[in-house]
């Protein structure tokens, strides 16, 4: 195979690399154009045809073009952007003709790789990243070379040595370089775009679809103490409102109204956590339920709301890191006010009227407060009730039909059944979401909740205690609130066997814990380093209130020092002059100074001539034997140097000496 064959697939290579980092972002039809366009390359690169003319592949073009239009009904925008750039990276591999469009697809190329880190800035997609960068310039150094290519390991030895020399610069500006408040990418109508996460209504089969997603929300470093898993309650959103099929949250949420501050009194020991939570384009922020006070978060607002909920004023749609401390023993609202309970007691009229029923049995069975809660926990307990992701559906009466004809479902369906229950019976009660238990990675102690711990429960309200929570699921399903969601699912299928022995099996556990712990650290050491982290690296190394005028201009200063220390080496060193050589160049420089210069072109001999006709015969015979003595020496035959030759070599050179001071 040629080796322009070799470049131009080397080339291919590179592009399929930069496309596979969007692979699950772009629609399957866009990536299933882009790669199928580039095999198309590299079948006529290998058969050795004629790249497709510009009427075959105008029409390819348009038509794609046209897809990506019907796809987004626009033009504009950052995934549609994407898609056409992918498009036309693709495209402009099959109108290839000089060496501006191998320059196009290199530029083309590293900016879509720019482009991948919209969807995720994780240690797995950096890696991705660079290996598809290294051979991108791997490819660009290739076409470099003309007359002789080496080797593909030797260009890319050559590489890692120009790689290298850039990275001390690299880590001092990433560590020095002012860090800018929010992303560097993002456009205005792309500011908005949903992600899964909890929602501020709950109606059945919302959590449960969180509840088959492993994307994380967000880590957790207890710094004192380590709570038991049971506590782990991280509260979210209070909904208080129920139409007979969707619960939501009041109006007023999230006002702190005037004069009026949260009833919460806490108890025990505090337990304090840092908390680094991912993007999640919502405002919800967590900490382990009661949280006392609000973090502090640079340009951020935050607040907790008299229900307990923590909140950000602004959507989260950058990785933050904060600390909170929460109290698991409290008490919150023991002074309630006649109106808050009663809006915690109502119910749509005419729906459910066999759940109405049965609390009224309950009521009449059991006087106390403590005695129905302990009846309707014990309801589900010992009637056959069953815990599942896959519930069937549920009729206009929904709570009748999962109390007494389905008794399938998910925390919700418990959570919202007792809920209806407790106020039938005229206990004020609500629903709370949010996320329950987490796992802890042994390999750096910090928790990580997921999506798959989406959790819904209960709050009744109890005279003299305020709201206590309640967990329905636990009297169904403890392993739940024990384990973890896996604990209740049962495998199904191939599928379902080969996940599970891959989470019993302690190595592959192993390996998944040390690829989160690095996953943590780049998360904290790198995505996380923030104006505030390099603050305080410039307290420590003394270089508080820096001006950040002479900062950049010491920063390029040391950049370039660096930079020229590390290429000087690498220069290449020019030959020392022999002694006939810089003799015979004297001669010229003296020549020229005279008004007698030598053509650039011009060999010895012809310059000899050229100077007859200009010196006298005298001064002319002293130049004719000094270049005849430099030819000699210069171009003559050379034997074998023995010390006789040596010498002969060393009296022509001092006569060439002497002739020079007469000339």
């Amino acid at each position: 195979m040629s080796s322009d064959k070799r470049n131009t697939l080397l080339l291919v290579l590179s592009c399929l690399l930069v496309l596979s980092t969007h692979v699950g972002n772009l629609f399957l039809w866009i990536s299933l154009s882009s790669a199928g366009l580039m095999l198309w390359r590299s079948w006529l690169t290998l058969r050795g045809l004629q790249l497709p003319s510009r009427w075959l592949l105008l029409p390819i073009s348009l038509a794609l073009m046209a897809g990506i239009f019907w796809q987004f009904r626009s033009f504009f925008g950052r995934e549609t952007g994407v898609a056409m750039l992918a498009i036309l990276l693709s495209c402009k591999m099959l109108e290839m003709h000089a060496k501006r469009d191998l320059f196009v697809i290199l530029f083309l190329g590293f900016f879509l790789l720019v482009t991948s880190f919209f969807e995720s800035q994780s240690l797995g997609r950096a890696v991705h990243v660079s290996f598809a960068v290294f051979t991108l310039l791997l490819a660009q150094l290739t076409f470099q070379f003309h007359d002789h290519l080496p080797r593909l390991w030797q260009r890319a030895k050559l590489l890692l040595v120009m790689l290298s020399i850039t990275l001390p610069l690299t880590v001092l500006g990433f560590f020095l370089f002012p860090r800018i408040q929010g992303p560097l990418w993002g456009l205005p109508n792309d500011a908005d775009v949903a992600r899964s996460g909890l929602s501020d209504s709950m109606s059945p089969g919302n959590i449960s679809k969180l509840a088959m997603s492993e994307e994380l929300v967000f880590r957790v470093k207890f710094l004192d103490r380590t709570p038991e898993k049971s506590e782990l309650y991280w509260r979210a959103i209070i909904l208080n409102q129920f139409d007979g099929r969707r619960w939501s949250q009041s109006s007023n949420k999230h006002n702190m109204r005037v004069g009026e501050t949260r009833d919460l009194v806490v108890f025990g020991n505090p337990l304090s956590q840092e908390i680094t939570l991912e993007p999640s384009n919502s405002h919800f922020l967590f900490g382990v339920d009661s949280v006392l006070n609000a973090p502090q978060i640079d340009a951020t607002s935050t607040a907790i709301s008299l229900d307990g909920e923590l909140f950000s004023t602004n959507n989260i749609n950058n990785r933050i890191r904060y600390q909170v401390v929460s109290y698991p023993d409290y008490r919150l609202d023991q002074h309630a006010s006649a109106q808050l309970l009663r809006q915690n007691l109502r119910l749509p009229a005419n729906l459910n009227p066999r759940t109405l029923s049965f609390a009224e049995e309950i009521q009449r069975q059991y006087p106390s407060q403590q005695a129905q809660v302990n009846a309707v926990l014990n309801f589900f307990r010992t009637e056959n009730f069953f815990y599942t992701l896959e519930p069937p559906l549920l009729g206009r009466h929904s709570v009748d039909d999962f109390l007494f004809n389905t008794r399938s479902g998910f925390c919700e369906h418990y959570s919202s059944a007792f809920v209806v229950l407790m106020r039938a019976m005229g206990i004020p009660a609500r629903v709370v979401t949010g996320y329950q238990g987490g796992t802890r990675n042994t390999q750096d102690n910090f928790y990580e909740i997921r999506q798959s711990d989406a959790h819904a429960w209960a709050e009744i309200w109890v005279a003299d205690r305020g709201w206590v929570r309640v967990d329905p699921t636990a009297a169904v399903a403890p392993e739940r609130i024990l384990k973890n969601l896996q604990a209740t699912q049962q495998n199904k299928g191939f599928a379902g066997l080969v996940t599970s022995l891959m989470k019993e099996n302690a190595w592959s556990k192993e390996l998944a814990m040390h690829w989160s712990a690095l996953n943590n650290a780049w998360n904290q050491w790198v995505l996380n380093y923030n104006q505030t982290q390099q603050s305080k690296l410039l307290d420590s190394l003394g270089l508080n209130g820096v001006d950040w005028g002479k900062a950049l201009m010491t920063i390029f200063a040391v950049g370039l020092i660096i930079i020229a220390a590390l290429a000087i080496p690498l220069l290449p060193k020019s030959k020392k002059l022999l002694p006939h050589d810089s003799l015979y160049l004297r001669l010229c420089a003296t020549l020229s100074k005279q008004g007698l210069p030598r053509a650039i072109h011009e060999g010895p001999s012809t310059y000899l001539q050229n100077l007859k006709k200009q010196v006298d015969q005298e001064r002319f015979l002293k130049i004719q034997e000094f270049i005849l003595l430099y030819t000699d020496i210069r171009y003559g035959k050379n034997p074998d140097a023995n010390s006789q030759h040596q010498a002969e070599q060393r009296t022509k050179i001092q006569r060439m000496r002497n002739l020079l001071k007469l000339i």
